[in-house]
C-alpha cells in the first residue's frame, strides 16, 4: 500500500502542472475556477506552456516544472492540465528522481496521466488519484454529484468510494472478496510502458482499465500485448471502465467483443462497470490505497481515499 496523504483543507496551495499536452487559458481557466471554488489556491506558474506542435512544452521545462510541485513544501497537491501526450517522454529523469522526506501529496489526473501514476505508485509508493483534469473541471461535463464526490475524497469529508460491477468470467462470478491495492488507467497508455524501465506490476494488483476512440482489433492487440508481455501476471483482478468511441467505419462497434474475448481466454476475475474514463463519468479511483473486490451476483469494489 501507499502512503497515507494528508486531505486538502481551504486555503491549502495546489500545483498546477501540464505534463502532456498544450491546453489554452479559455479550455483550463474554468476550471481553476472549481478549484478556488472550493478554497484551495491553485498555483499555475509562468511560461507552463509554449508552442511546440506536441506538447505543452519540451522534455526538460515539463519535467522542471513536475519535479518543482513534487519537491515543493508548501503545497499538498499536484493536479493536471491535460493529458493529450507527453508523459512517457519525461519517464526516464522521472526515475532518477528520489521522493523527499516530507509527507506525500497526492497527483491527479487520467489519460496520458497513466504514465505518472503507474511511476508515483510503483516507484514513490505515494497514492495517486485517477480522477478529471482541469480541463475536464472545465468542460462541465459531470453531474454536480461527481464534482461533490470528487471535492469530498479529496477534503477528508469522503473516505472510500463505491462502485458496483458485473462478472464478466466464471473466475468474477466465484469471487468472494479479496483485498489488494488498484493500478492502472489509460490502455493505450499502458501498453506503451511495455519495455520500459517502469512497466505495468500486476502482480497482487487490482488492474483498471479505460480507453477512448480505440477499435475492438486495436483493443484486443494491447490487451494481448500486455497478456504476452508478462505486465499482467498474477495479477489479483482486472476491471473495465469506460470504451468510449472506437466504431468501425461501418459503424459497427467491437470493443465489447474484444473485452468479453479477454475476460473468457483468461483465468484472473475480470468485471466491467467501473465508472471512470473520457466519458460524463470519471469517478475518483484512488491508485495504491487499500481496496476491497467482491465478485457475484453483487460484484462491488470499495477503494479507500488513504487520507489522513
Amino acid at each position: 500500500m501507499t502512503k497515507a496523504w494528508k486531505a486538502l483543507k481551504p486555503g491549502d496551495i495546489v500545483d498546477i502542472v501540464a505534463p502532456g499536452s498544450i491546453s489554452k487559458p479559455e479550455d483550463y481557466l474554468p476550471g481553476i475556477e472549481v478549484i478556488k471554488s472550493w478554497g484551495l489556491i491553485p498555483r499555475l506558474p509562468e511560461n507552463l506552456m509554449s508552442e511546440h506542435p506536441f506538447f505543452s512544452n519540451e522534455n526538460k521545462p515539463r519535467f522542471d516544472f513536475l519535479k518543482k510541485a513534487l519537491m515543493a513544501k508548501d503545497s499538498k497537491a499536484i493536479w493536471c492540465l491535460r493529458g493529450g501526450y507527453g508523459g512517457l517522454r519525461i519517464l526516464p529523469d522521472l526515475l532518477k528522481l528520489k521522493a523527499p522526506a516530507v509527507q506525500n501529496k497526492i497527483l491527479i489526473g487520467y489519460s496520458d496521466i497513466t504514465s505518472l501514476h503507474l511511476w508515483m505508485t510503483q516507484k514513490w509508493k505515494w497514492t495517486s488519484l485517477h480522477a478529471p483534469l482541469i480541463e475536464s473541471l472545465a468542460k462541465n461535463k459531470y453531474a454536480p454529484s461527481q464534482v461533490e464526490e470528487l471535492k469530498n475524497s479529496l477534503m477528508g469529508k469522503q473516505k472510500e468510494v463505491k462502485f458496483s460491477l458485473v462478472a464478466l468470467n466464471t473466475q468474477g462470478e466465484r469471487l468472494k472478496k479479496v483485498q489488494s491495492s488498484v493500478i492502472g488507467g489509460n490502455l493505450c497508455v499502458m501498453a506503451s510502458h511495455v519495455g520500459t524501465k517502469c512497466p505495468l506490476k500486476a502482480q497482487g494488483k487490482i488492474v483498471a482499465f479505460e480507453d477512448i476512440g480505440e477499435r475492438g482489433y486495436r483493443v484486443d492487440r494491447m490487451l494481448e500485448q500486455l497478456k504476452q508481455s508478462g505486465n499482467l501476471n498474477k495479477a489479483t483482478a482486472i476491471i473495465f471502465g469506460d470504451f468510449t468511441g472506437g466504431n468501425e467505419k461501418d459503424g459497427e462497434n467491437h470493443v465489447a467483443f474484444a473485452i468479453e474475448t479477454f475476460a473468457r481466454e483468461n483465468k484472473v476475475p475480470c468485471f466491467m462497470g467501473l465508472e471512470i474514463g473520457h466519458g460524463n463519468n470519471n469517478r475518483p479511483l484512488f491508485m495504491g490505497t487499500k481496496a476491497t473486490l467482491k465478485g457475484g451476483i453483487d460484484s462491488e469494489l470499495i477503494v479507500s481515499t488513504g487520507s489522513k
